[in-house]
């Protein structure tokens, strides 16, 4: 194994699974893992079997996209954000994580500096760091709405990684938010990326995109997700649109990486980027999961809110507690599976992350044995 994987050679879920594994079959219900369990639109379905019939579908796609991909991506960011893009400005991907962990390889030299946000995704640090580059965490401020203060960026960036909506507190980023953030970047040079996966999954109003700010091209590419959109994990489809230099940057690394996403796929998802009303019954769902889970946390004396996106509902552990021996004592107690902040690059340890991509009647039960455990 070479030096650069050494310190991420360890699967940090391994106490969970420990935890996980002296519980008796049947008995669990894993709230932790984000995997939709609905299955995509039967029409996109649809629109994938029809594609298996086309001409050359099986042969090598596009590296960037084909043009009829990006040509839906262009009209869902004008009609759903009012951002004017041209087909250079969008890069078709494997699913986002693949872009995402590859986008510093592709813009970053050793030894630059890029930042994260923290608690977060784990992949945004992985990529910094095996491509070379020194990451630095910044913390995500509960009393700010779990955003951070522009100010505490640090000089030297070349990159960094925001997620919008956000997971794993739900919070979402407002253009007054966006608009600092952009400045800021503009004022040292830097590439924002932003991890828009779950801007579909929202519960009140629609959040904004990071490119809907004037100039905002200039320094910021936006990643997007089927995967929670479509509930479509598996499919692995995505596409990251804005700077014209970052998304040519990053085609001629994956140029050298990979072959492209299937045809067929592009073209099923890019119908389905055409119908927006196919995602409002899979939102309708997880908007009354969620209710179901905060309520009940509520009514059993926990101090949750109902987040603003996403399919997760971020809770402080009790005082006293640390996250990962609150979430094994939630499994030995109750058979409850969730994420420990702790695992989420979360240095502070306070909270554990529950997702509601399971049918209700495990969330009622879920509820009811935390019930009984209060």
């Amino acid at each position: 194994m070479s030096d650069r994987l050494q310190s991420f050679a360890s699967y940090p879920f391994a106490e969970v699974d420990r935890a996980k594994s002296s519980v008796p079959k049947g008995f669990l219900i894993d709230m932790g893992v984000g995997d939709p369990d609905l299955p995509p639109p039967d029409a996109i379905q649809e629109k994938l079997v029809e594609a298996l019939e086309k001409t050359n579908i099986h042969r090598y796609p596009s590296y960037a996209g084909e043009k009829f991909f990006k040509d839906a991506v262009i009209e869902y960011m004008k009609s759903r954000f009012g951002v004017e893009l041209s087909r250079e400005n969008v890069l078709c991907l494997i699913g986002s994580k693949e872009g995402i962990f590859h986008l510093p390889f592709a813009i970053l030299n050793p030894g630059d500096k890029a930042f994260y946000t923290v608690p977060g995704y784990p992949v945004y640090k992985a990529g910094i760091e095996i491509a070379g580059g020194k990451g630095y965490p910044i913390s995500l401020e509960e009393a700010l709405g779990f955003k951070f203060n522009t100010d505490d960026i640090p000089d030297g960036m070349k990159l960094g990684f925001v997620n919008y909506p956000n997971n794993p507190t739900g919070s979402s980023a407002t253009i007054e938010f966006y608009d600092r953030l952009i400045t800021r970047a503009k004022r040292d040079d830097f590439i924002i990326a932003n991890d828009a996966a779950y801007a579909e999954i929202y519960y009140n109003n629609p959040p904004p995109s990071i490119l809907e700010l004037p100039g905002a091209l200039d320094n910021a590419v936006e990643f997007h997700s089927f995967s929670k959109t479509f509930s479509m994990t598996g499919w692995r489809v995505g596409f990251v649109v804005g700077n014209a230099d970052v998304t040519s940057a990053l085609g001629t690394l994956k140029k050298n990486i990979d072959s492209g996403v299937f045809r067929a796929i592009q073209y099923a998802v890019a119908w389905g980027m055409q119908h927006p009303e196919l995602i409002e019954d899979i939102r309708s769902v997880y908007h009354s999961r969620m209710k179901l889970l905060v309520d009940g946390l509520k009514s059993a004396g926990w101090d949750v809110r109902f987040p603003d996106a996403t399919f997760y509902l971020w809770a402080r552990v009790p005082e006293g507690s640390n996250s990962m021996e609150f979430a094994k004592y939630l499994i030995k107690r109750t058979g409850i599976v969730a994420v420990p902040s702790i695992l989420l690059c979360d240095a502070s340890s306070r909270y554990i992350r529950f997702s509601v991509t399971l049918p209700d009647e495990k969330i009622k039960e879920a509820v009811e044995r935390i019930k009984r455990l209060v």
